[in-house]
């Protein structure tokens, strides 16, 4: 049977690293260790190691994760980073996110959903697709749900148009040519641009 020798090594998160000699180690509290009768050079089987690591590691990774969601929603990847700053073993880390994932309370494709929602009439497409993939949702997940949504549509510029429309006191070529360049930096598609802007102007008349 296959044995590890243990190194105990202390942490700034007021947890000890059980490393194993040749395979990823578990982050146990010193009450536990002294529980389990962990001790620095002694030795362990690799079925003693995974035991412990299903009754004490995983446990606290679940209960970690659930804490962490019920604040607020996050991406798998954000609750990953957050996580890893609480040190856990990286196979308790992900089987607490794959638990998170079928129980539903992780989900990039409906958190993708509440933030299209929340943004569209404030941002283009391309700003929140990029502010997304800082998140860590994948570019497929990201698209696909906007895609399914319908994409940007003009009553989502209109109202901010019409807000910046009001600096301009006259309706003429500069007015349209600064307006034109102030969305199209934002990641407005010149289309949709130049229809809204002749609908707001239609509007005035």
């Amino acid at each position: 049977m296959e044995e590890y020798e243990i190194c105990l090594r202390k942490t700034d998160k007021k947890k000890i690293y059980l490393d194993p000699s040749d395979t990823e180690g578990l982050y146990l509290y010193p009450s536990e260790v002294s529980k389990l009768k962990l001790k620095d050079g002694s030795r362990i089987t690799a079925d003693r190691l995974e035991e412990i690591r299903r009754l004490y590691a995983l446990p606290r990774a679940k209960k970690r994760a659930m804490a962490i969601l019920a604040r607020r929603d996050i991406t798998e990847q954000q609750l990953r980073e957050k996580l890893q700053e609480s040190y856990h073993d990286s196979r308790s880390l992900e089987e607490a996110i794959s638990f998170m994932k079928e129980c539903g309370y992780v989900d990039d494709a409906r958190y993708v959903e509440d933030y299209i929602y929340s943004k569209r009439r404030k941002k283009s497409f391309r700003m929140m697709r990029q502010e997304l993939l800082r998140k860590g949702i994948s570019a497929e997940v990201i698209d696909l749900v906007f895609e399914e949504d319908g994409g940007q549509r003009e009553e989502d510029l209109i109202p901010l148009m019409t807000k910046y429309l009001r600096k301009f006191p006259a309706c003429d070529e500069l007015s349209r040519r600064k307006t034109m360049e102030h969305f199209l930096r934002k990641g407005y598609h010149t289309e949709l641009v130049r229809s809204v802007y002749n609908h707001c102007r239609e509007e005035e008349f």
